[in-house]
């Protein structure tokens, strides 16, 4: 499949899970309330950090593995998953009142998620990678449409999840080659003592990036209130949608192909230009379209919780758009370049969100300011990152050219 019919079918079927999550969040606001919605999300949040860092990113060398190491990979990845996530559950349990069963199982199924889309993009099955991300979305709203207290939504959403990823990863997963060898504590270390560069250079900048993403999710609950953070949670769901849409088709799909292209020895110069400049011009449209089309759509189908949202709409659009433009450009440096240098862009976004989230509220809490702090900061942050991966693009094209 050629890079941007992949990255349309990404694109396509994470349209559909951004709506069917957008139907989620409004079942959530209306059969409860928006403070739900703020719990909601902060639960999903700490699971998606979890999720990183279950897995240390050992999911992405599954892509590039050779194929005598594949199933030492897979056993890896699905072992550490399940005991890393065990004292991370009970670690959030002590800051938040949450359910630390419930909260293990869905870290760890979003952990087991994480490789069984690698499994699949190694193979460039883009289809199924597809279907899969639907159906873990539509389980979300049947369990959300199905279940009359919160309490049993996410018992449901957590064991449904459970069922449903075990069924993706005996489909993708050949469990009559594993043997018991592949279990081995000595194995085991083995393998992390080879891969030692990429889980402590990629592994901790994927977590920090995992850990960006949502820790302002996880602060605004803890500074201001859950209904604030419901309100952010929103603005994520609706405004930052087509960052996630478009941001995340390209970054898996030039993910699954630069890694062949890194198996191969090769680099396409031509194409990255073609996404660097999609890129900008979707970014551009996305920018424009929250300003003017967000507002409208909240006085005209919403309720005036959800109108009290906008504010938040218009703080984020210094973040917006370079995090689609920008963003998903950094996968040339996670396949071809510096893992250290990857690690560095995640530390200086966690530098911001630290000022933003935390010094700024802890001296003069105010959302607003906090909020239009992160945008102004990120967006400063990604013009130097912009700098930084046409730098290499340039380099790899010029060693291509040798």
């Amino acid at each position: 499949m050629s890079l941007f019919k992949s990255v349309s079918t990404i694109a396509g079927a994470s349209v559909i899970s951004q709506v069917i999550g957008a139907i989620s969040i409004w079942l959530i606001s209306h059969k409860y309330d928006m403070a739900q919605v703020g719990t909601y999300a902060l639960v999903y949040s700490i699971v998606l950090i979890g999720a990183q860092i279950s897995t240390f990113a050992s999911q992405l060398l599954l892509p590039k593995q050779d194929d005598d190491k594949l199933n030492q990979n897979i056993i890896f990845s699905l072992l550490q998953s399940l005991i890393i996530a065990l004292p991370y559950s009970f670690i959030m349990t002590q800051f938040f009142e949450l359910n630390g069963i419930l909260l293990y199982v869905l870290t760890l199924c979003h952990a087991w998620i994480l490789v069984s889309e690698n499994l699949l993009l190694r193979v460039e099955n883009i289809r199924l990678l597809a279907f899969q991300r639907i159906s873990i979305s539509l389980l979300v709203i049947a369990a959300v449409f199905l279940t009359p207290t919160t309490e049993q939504f996410y018992l449901s959403w957590a064991m449904g999840l459970l069922a449903l990823i075990s069924a993706w990863l005996f489909h993708s997963v050949s469990f009559s080659k594993i043997t018991l060898s592949h279990l081995s504590l000595s194995n085991n270390l083995q393998f992390i003592k080879e891969n030692r560069a990429h889980l402590s250079g990629i592994g901790s900048a994927e977590v920090l990036a995992m850990a960006n993403n949502n820790l302002p999710t996880l602060l605004i609950n803890f500074w201001f209130s859950p209904l604030i953070a419901g309100y952010f949670a929103v603005v994520n769901r609706f405004c930052l949608a087509p960052v996630t849409i478009v941001g995340n088709a390209v970054r898996n799909s030039i993910f699954s192909k630069w890694s062949i292209d890194f198996r191969n020895n090769t680099f396409n110069f031509q194409e990255f230009k073609k996404v660097r400049l999609m890129l900008f011009v979707l970014g551009l449209i996305a920018t424009v379209g929250v300003l003017i089309f967000y507002p409208l759509v909240m006085q005209l189908g919403f309720n005036d919780e959800w109108l009290s949202s906008v504010p938040t709409s218009r703080y984020m659009l210094p973040y917006l758009f370079p995090a689609l433009a920008i963003c998903p450009l950094t996968v040339i440096e996670l396949v071809f370049g510096s893992p250290k240098y990857f690690l560095r862009i995640q530390i200086e976004q966690l530098l911001v969100i630290t000022v933003a989230f935390v010094v700024l509220p802890y001296f003069h809490k105010d959302y607003a300011y906090s909020v239009l702090l992160f945008a102004v900061l990120s967006f400063v942050r990604y013009a130097f990152i912009y700098r930084k991966v046409n730098k290499r693009a340039h380099l790899l094209a010029q060693e291509n050219n040798k």
